[in-house]
């Protein structure tokens, strides 16, 4: 909780520095804030407050973000026409196409740039050897745009890299993890097209945000999809939204209930918060694929645990949506990409907290600067329920046995 917001407070000083001061931050300005934050943090005496206290305040530095990042969002459904959005007619007025083929094109452009040119092999060299190249999410970017813009007929007779994988035999996934193979073409012209919508998306918000978050083919074998970073996220940033169903702890505490409800979650998507509420995404979609339920960065439940090379570049955080936040009555509660299973009853979770919460949620905020690659956090699986999957392996034993209340052998 204390690096949290730690993380939090150092990104709000640096922002505010970007706003004051012209040109690029250097790194030395960027340690001498940390020192800045410490200090803050020291004179408001956060290293002792008790840790409610401590949750309390993360929400207070949380909240201005989250506001924030609803009202891009709003501001971009603005500008997509709601008749992109049509389930059966994907065809769109002359200006919007254009409008949509003039963002996508010119983000193509960029992306070809910055691979040909030397900046983004620089980029990738650091101090820290956590921080990773940036070359592997360009190049699938590079071929997502390519493969929405050849479906558009925006390419001409440029051959992409999804038309030369379908000359092969085997039905291979594309750089959005989707397999056009198992579905008809009236099916993956309408996926392509939400595909497109979602790209126009995330390149209006990160020209108003200075990044945004894109779900596209995982960097890690076999993983299936993952999430990028599009642009930079300093530390501290949020970045994700878990989606699903809310259940508060009341309810979770007859164990048949529970083993009959959440036996099967083959793909780890039930997550759980410091406080016992959990979060059940196994439903969730995917995709943004309308305008009803369009956060964006609803895509937690997707974003994949490290291979063990690397370190996770993200963290996650609860998440509170409280009255005092104005989100109904300014209309971007349609942002929230929860609903409670059940009601939290009187005595629960509720009945605890300084503000009127209208909403528990979930979400992943950046551990470090990310930039153009994707993301990745620390699953912490019991290790009370059977073998781990191959592809899991613990980051930090002792937070684990923290976590999970895991008791030091005798022996």
């Amino acid at each position: 909780l204390y690096m949290s917001i730690l993380a939090s407070t150092h990104r709000a000083m640096r922002l505010q520095r970007r706003i004051n001061e012209e040109g690029a931050e250097t790194r030395e300005q960027v340690e001498a804030l940390i020192d800045e934050a410490v200090a803050k943090l020291e004179a408001s005496n956060a290293a002792t407050t008790p840790i409610v206290g401590l949750r309390y305040e993360l929400q207070n530095i949380l909240a201005p973000e989250i506001l924030y990042s609803f009202e891009t969002f709003n501001g971009v459904d603005r500008a997509i026409p709601s008749a992109a959005y049509a389930s059966e007619e994907v065809e769109l007025e002359t200006d919007d196409d254009d409008k949509f083929r003039s963002t996508l094109m010119n983000d193509y452009e960029s992306v070809q740039s910055q691979l040909s040119s030397g900046d983004v092999f620089s980029s990738s060299a650091s101090s820290s050897a956590h921080v990773r190249s940036p070359l592997p999410y360009l190049n699938l970017k590079k071929d997502a745009l390519e493969t929405v813009s050849s479906a558009k007929g925006w390419l001409g007779n440029v051959e992409t890299n999804e038309e030369k994988k379908a000359e092969t035999e085997e039905p291979t996934a594309d750089s959005f993890g989707y397999y056009p193979d198992n579905a008809d073409d009236d099916v993956n012209a309408a996926i392509r097209h939400y595909q497109m919508i979602n790209m126009v998306k995330s390149v209006l918000i990160r020209e108003k945000m200075g990044f945004s978050v894109l779900s596209l083919k995982s960097t890690v074998p076999g993983a299936g999809r993952g999430v990028f970073v599009d642009g930079t996220a300093v530390a501290g940033s949020l970045v994700t939204f878990f989606p699903g169903d809310i259940w508060p702890k009341e309810y979770l505490s007859n164990a048949a209930f529970s083993t009959s409800i959440f036996k099967d979650d083959n793909n780890f998507q039930l997550s759980i918060r410091y406080d016992d509420i959990l979060i059940d995404s196994r439903k969730a979609a995917y995709t943004v694929l309308n305008d009803v339920k369009s956060n964006p960065w609803a895509v937690g439940h997707i974003v994949n645990h490290p291979p063990r090379d690397v370190v996770p570049n993200c963290r996650t955080v609860a998440i509170n949506f409280t009255e005092k936040m104005g989100l109904e009555a300014s209309g971007l509660d349609r942002y929230v990409p929860n609903t409670y299973a059940k009601e939290p009853m009187l005595t629960g979770p509720k009945a605890l907290d300084r503000d009127m919460v209208t909403m528990h949620g979930f979400g992943l905020v950046t551990a470090r600067d990310v930039t153009n690659e994707e993301l990745f956090y620390d699953y912490r699986l019991s290790p009370g329920n059977g073998p781990y999957p191959d592809w899991y392996h613990p980051i930090d034993e002792e937070s684990l046995k923290n976590r999970w209340w895991e008791e030091e052998d005798s022996d």
